[in-house]
């Protein structure tokens, strides 16, 4: 007990800051000051040892003292240079806002939104409205609020039917409605259904007026990307990048995949799974209309002429877009000729399926 006692004492002597036998204690010759390894500065002209409860400005900023006061006052991250930091952000977002970019983004997102809302209220009324006639299938949505409107089961008027959905279609309803499955309703239940068919009306109404607004705004603001590629492709590529300048900044490869990130995200995580060859310009008819096959070589021939159309509207101003859709589909001419030529030498593979030797791009 006395041994272990002996030792904790010497340790609490050499770890004292103000023992005078302190191994650790060095002096520092600046000043008188002493400084030990442990305890920091004590003494000389930076103060001497302050009594319990006092004290100081050091104390207010975690021991840095009037660090940051000084530094403001020297000008480093003051109050003068956050201001200017301020004020040019302020610039930046006023003047993003003046663009008329985000008009055309606005518009963008909002049929978009709108084309989801329809979607949603047709699959609603297929559901609601096939309690009373489930064997009436459309294609579209719309179409299919229109026919709700003016089919009564009971008294099918074959000439108003066939004015919305065609002669034969109409003649296919008003066979199925003799034998139909659906229960009968009461009109109050019915004009529910109706009333949701009316509201899908108004939307699609709606979502009109905006495509019009949408391709106006299009052929004002990148006129040459709205010649090569339509104005919905334009709208919807300078909505996803942001603007117009943007747009022009990037590379042909990358305007060739717009809206398919996923896709490209999956092939770079797993090489195995093929790379996407168009993003949204695969609403183009040029591409979506054509083969398999050959929608690469069109994509990337799409892309470099909508990549210089960006270009000529964010910068130069040039009106080169009747020009860059003519030489556009001299190549989509050229494509589908080597494509056809392919297809008549070696008929029995898939064509669809065949990768015949690409073709360096001019």
């Amino acid at each position: 007990m006395q041994h272990d006692q002996h030792r904790r004492d010497n340790r609490n002597k050499s770890n004292n800051p103000s023992n005078p036998n302190n191994p650790n204690k060095r002096t520092d010759n600046s000043g008188g000051r002493e400084r030990t390894d442990r305890g920091g500065f004590r003494g000389g002209d930076r103060g001497e040892r302050r009594p319990h409860g006092q004290r100081n400005d050091r104390d207010d900023h975690g021991g840095r003292g009037d660090f940051r006061d000084n530094r403001d006052n020297r000008g480093g991250f003051g109050s003068d240079k956050r201001a200017r930091f301020m004020k040019r952000s302020k610039e930046s977002v006023m003047e993003a806002l003046r663009s008329r970019d985000m008009l055309l983004r606005g518009v963008t997102k909002t049929m978009e939104d709108l084309d989801h809302t329809i979607n949603l209220l047709g699959e609603r009324l297929e559901d609601w409205y096939g309690i009373y006639f489930p064997e009436l299938r459309t294609e579209e949505r719309l179409k299919y609020a229109d026919a709700v409107l003016i089919i009564d089961r009971e008294n099918l008027d074959v000439k108003e039917i066939a004015s919305v959905l065609g002669q034969k279609k109409a003649e296919e309803i008003a066979q199925k409605s003799e034998s139909s499955l659906g229960a009968k309703i009461s009109p109050k239940d019915l004009a529910q259904c109706h009333a949701l068919a009316r509201s899908m009306k108004s939307l699609g109404k709606l979502r009109d007026e905006y495509d019009v607004y949408q391709k106006s705004l299009a052929e004002e603001l990148c006129p040459n990307l709205s010649e090569v590629g339509g104005a919905d492709v334009a709208a919807k590529l300078v909505s996803r990048v942001g603007s117009v300048k943007r747009l022009a900044l990037l590379p042909a490869s990358a305007v060739q995949v717009i809206g398919a990130e996923k896709a490209l995200f999956k092939h770079l995580k797993n090489r195995r799974i093929a790379p996407p060859k168009h993003g949204i310009i695969f609403q183009h008819p040029k591409i979506s209309a054509s083969p398999k096959a050959v929608r690469g070589k069109i994509a990337r021939a799409l892309a470099n002429k909508l990549c210089t159309a960006a270009k000529a509207d964010a910068f130069t101003h040039n009106p080169i877009g009747v020009q860059l859709r003519k030489d556009f589909e001299d190549r989509f001419s050229q494509i589908m000729k080597e494509y056809n030529a392919a297809k008549a030498k070696n008929p029995k593979p898939d064509p669809d399926e065949q990768d015949f030797p690409e073709q360096k791009l001019d």
